[in-house]
């Protein structure tokens, strides 16, 4: 591996390629098994010297970019006096603007360096916030469905077919008029958003209808930048789940992602994921696993990327990904 390669890696894991080249990373560590197990000992360096941890966030007093633009305006208006004779004059003017344009400009600085931080803090939140208004919506329209079954089960994925996959939520809420738009299936911070003109949820017809490559794609994108539960198993069968009103029970997430460690979502620039419960409420879980979450809601109880062991064991699967694994051929 070539030192530029290495300074990409780092820059992944530290959050400082733009959304071209990180998605490039991304590919390649999905081709080259040598370059992801580079990436985790990278992984396991900065771990050691604390650069992954991120310091604490620290609010500015209110008003402070303000306050400080009025005293640059305040000064910049004071009279300059001048010294007696002509030459005195021409010294004294030079000074005195020299020495303003150098206070102008430090106390720019200062002011640039308390204004961005905070702007770009206040973006994440507002990120954070609406990507849980997209969770929300769908977590009506998820309890509009389950209200009008008999069981009163949610949309889950089949067992096997076209069907089988996550993502078949969304086409399922969709197909049903529960949700209008396919914008509320992408979260505003993740890849995927920024080409919002482009995404649409396919149809249920237009799953049972491909096949091959295209069926890959189509399970691939169907749905969104969001994780859903994959169901349960009980005596070989595969269940949906089963509305019970639990705060504990997870049905909706940003995404899991498999280049994230323990599967973490890589929405939110990797710094945590937004968690829909059963019972309607969202909380956003910074690190996983987390005390917030009372087990693992991207594998099983068994370690398993599969539906739950038992009906309380919510696993919640990235689109494309199948409540039952398929076996790998001998």
């Amino acid at each position: 591996m070539n030192h530029s390669s290495r300074e990409h890696l780092l820059g992944y894991l530290l959050g400082a390629l733009d959304g071209p080249e990180q998605e490039e990373i991304e590919a390649q560590l999905a081709r080259d098994p040598a370059l992801q197990a580079e990436l985790d000992r990278l992984r396991s360096c900065i771990g050691q010297f604390g650069m992954d941890e991120r310091p604490p966030h620290f609010e500015p007093p209110m008003g402070l970019a303000v306050r400080t633009c009025l005293v640059v305006v305040q000064r910049a208006r004071q009279p300059v006096r001048p010294a007696s004779g002509w030459f005195g004059d021409w010294e004294t003017a030079r000074r005195t603007t020299w020495f303003d344009l150098v206070a102008t400009a430090a106390i720019l600085l200062i002011a640039v360096s308390l204004f961005f931080p905070a702007l770009a803090y206040s973006r994440f939140q507002s990120q954070i916030a609406s990507c849980q208004n997209n969770l929300r919506r769908l977590g009506l329209a998820l309890h509009d469905f389950q209200s009008r079954q008999p069981d009163q089960t949610f949309p889950g994925p089949d067992a096997e077919g076209n069907r089988a996959f996550a993502g078949v939520y969304a086409p399922v809420l969709v197909g049903n008029q529960l949700v209008d738009e396919s914008d509320v299936f992408l979260c505003p911070s993740s890849q995927a958003a920024r080409r919002r003109a482009e995404f649409a949820v396919p149809t249920l017809d237009e799953i049972d209808r491909a096949a091959g490559q295209r069926l890959a794609t189509l399970q691939h994108v169907a749905g969104g930048d969001y994780g859903y539960n994959l169901g349960f198993t009980r005596d070989g069968r595969l269940m949906r789940p089963r509305y019970g009103g639990r705060n504990s029970y997870v049905l909706l997430s940003d995404a899991p992602s498999n280049l994230q460690p323990g599967r973490a979502s890589a929405n939110h620039g990797g710094r945590g994921q937004n968690v829909l419960y059963e019972d309607g409420h969202v909380q956003f879980i910074s690190e996983l696993p987390s005390p917030q979450l009372m087990d693992d809601p991207f594998h099983n109880r068994e370690g398993w990327i599969a539906a739950g062991v038992d009906e309380n064991d919510a696993v919640l699967g990235a689109s494309a990904d199948r409540p039952i694994p398929t076996p790998l051929n001998d």
